[in-house]
């Protein structure tokens, strides 16, 4: 699995980037060491190249975690544990259900956007400051569904 380390930020709100909230994701300005920490991600894919696909697990302690949609809860962005889940089934689904197309942003080509492999009409996008996977069609849910990629915000340990 490749590891390629970053954190990512609000292309409309730029001092807010992506953090894990321990379960629930959202975008927030960086205040502490804990939240670098929280915003430090690896893309699993092969590249970071639009047009691939992986998904987007902690970089840094505790390890496991991915960005998946909670359908169950109105299709928001939550982190979930899935490299101890045993069952097969289970476990595919989690995957399945936290995979991403990298993809150039349609608001801003140079930056990116992460479409759902599963919900292949839905994105990332932040609303009201939360990630939800929701389709985006104005240009206010667009700009929404536009990150800029940027180093890590912490060096991670895995």
């Amino acid at each position: 699995m490749a590891q390629l380390k970053l954190s990512l930020f609000s292309n409309n709100f730029p001092d807010f980037f992506i953090i894990d909230h321990t379960g629930l994701v959202d975008i927030a300005k960086i205040e502490t060491e804990q939240d670098r920490r929280d915003a430090t991600f690896a893309w699993t894919g092969p590249s970071l190249n639009f047009g691939t696909t992986g998904m987007l697990v902690r970089a840094v302690a505790p390890p496991g975690f991915c960005l998946r949609i909670a359908t169950f809860d109105d299709f928001r962005i939550h982190s979930k544990f899935f490299t101890g889940i045993i069952d097969p089934q289970v476990k595919a689904e989690v995957i399945e259900e936290s995979t991403f197309v990298l993809q150039a942003a349609e608001i801003d080509p140079n930056q990116a956007s992460f479409r759902s492999v599963k919900f292949p009409d839905r994105f990332i996008r932040h609303r009201n400051f939360e990630l939800f996977a929701e389709p985006v069609v104005t240009p206010a849910e667009l700009q929404s569904a536009c990150f800029r990629m940027t180093n890590p915000l912490h060096p991670s340990e895995f």
